[in-house]
């Protein structure tokens, strides 16, 4: 097993990055290396690293002769075009981070105009059942294999994907069994239970128009960065947290115990984040 950390500031590196987790999961994982460095953004475009942030990133990770690893999310015709520049600005400088993508339009890109760069399918793509009330009681199939995932991996091998992230989800059988050359990367402790355009930080900069129609058009003032905070529902036994556009819960020690076996990688995140 290799570990990988996901930061929110290009700071210090945890000497075991399973200190980044809850003292409950620090046994349960298995003893391994930290390899990777992630950065970037899975759920929201607005928050694409510029140019000097991602710089501070690689920097980062090869002072530590680490694995620089960007995260990309879904995103629209202008996303395209940002995620593009900044790849081919980053190549420019001499720097080759390994793209994570969500979107099958950066993947093209990618496959188009950087075809040397290292790319992994990102958790986004996993759409499996993933839902915060079933979590207590992980479904019977989550340890079998579904044509689905199988039908995923062969996809993205033959596109040249080189590995697949995921949540643990309820049905357990994305990563699949080890038999493709796909790294198989699992994100830990936070699962992400829904995510869209809808985002409450960016209603709440809006001044008073707490209107989602009308805030979907205007231009975000990134008030998430940094910022999250735990929702409580009265159908849950566990807290939800909201990061930006996208609500998070805890992984089940059932879970992760389900899945820890299919992973090549684990990367731990050091809080909730979009």
């Amino acid at each position: 097993m290799e570990y990988a950390v996901r930061l929110l500031n290009p700071g210090l590196l945890p000497e075991d990055p399973r200190r980044l987790c809850p003292v409950k999961w620090r046994k349960l994982l298995p003893d391994g290396p930290l390899t990777a460095v992630y950065f970037g953004s899975e759920f929201c475009q607005e928050l694409i690293p510029d140019l000097k942030e991602a710089e501070e990133f690689c920097t980062l990770a090869k002072d530590a002769g680490l694995e620089a690893v960007l995260l990309t999310p879904v995103v629209r015709s202008d996303g395209l075009c940002q995620v593009q520049e900044l790849v081919t600005e980053l190549e420019s400088r001499g720097w080759s981070p390994t793209i994570v993508f969500n979107d099958l339009g950066v993947l093209r890109m990618l496959r188009n105009e950087h075809p040397e760069v290292k790319r992994q399918a990102g958790r986004l793509l996993n759409r499996a059942l993933r839902d915060p009330r079933l979590a207590e009681q992980p479904l019977e199939s989550q340890t079998g294999e579904t044509a689905r995932g199988e039908q995923i991996r062969a996809l993205l091998q033959r596109f040249g994907v080189a590995g697949l992230e995921t949540d643990p989800d309820l049905e357990g059988s994305y990563l699949g069994d080890g038999t493709t050359d796909l790294q198989r990367v699992l994100h830990l402790p936070y699962i992400f239970a829904t995510s869209g355009r809808n985002c409450l930080f960016k209603a709440e900069a809006q001044k008073g128009n707490q209107n989602f129609a009308k805030n979907l058009g205007r231009t975000c003032q990134v008030s998430c960065r940094q910022r999250g905070y735990s929702v409580e529902r009265s159908d849950l036994e566990r807290p939800l947290w909201r990061a930006g556009n996208t609500l998070f819960y805890e992984a089940t020690q059932a879970l992760v115990e389900a899945h820890l076996g299919r992973a090549d990688r684990i990367v731990i995140h050091e809080s909730p984040m979009s």
